[in-house]
């Protein structure tokens, strides 16, 4: 499971400075602040599920 979460969390950061890069320069623009928005809160969702897949885990390991 490290490895999944730790390749998942490299993507993450790959793609928020990719997106960063892209919007770069861009008209200020309803939907262009909608989409980077959008884009930063599926990041952060992907991030509140794996941070609660890992609270999840070590709770059934302590539990004996």
């Amino acid at each position: 499971m490290d490895k999944i979460i730790i390749k998942v969390c490299e993507k993450i950061a790959e793609d928020m400075k990719q997106d960063a890069i892209n919007f770069d320069g861009k008209p200020f623009t309803g939907k262009n602040v909608a989409t980077y928005f959008g884009y930063q809160g599926a990041a952060i969702a992907t991030l509140a599920n794996m941070i609660k897949l890992i609270a999840e885990e070590r709770k059934k390991l302590s539990v004996k």
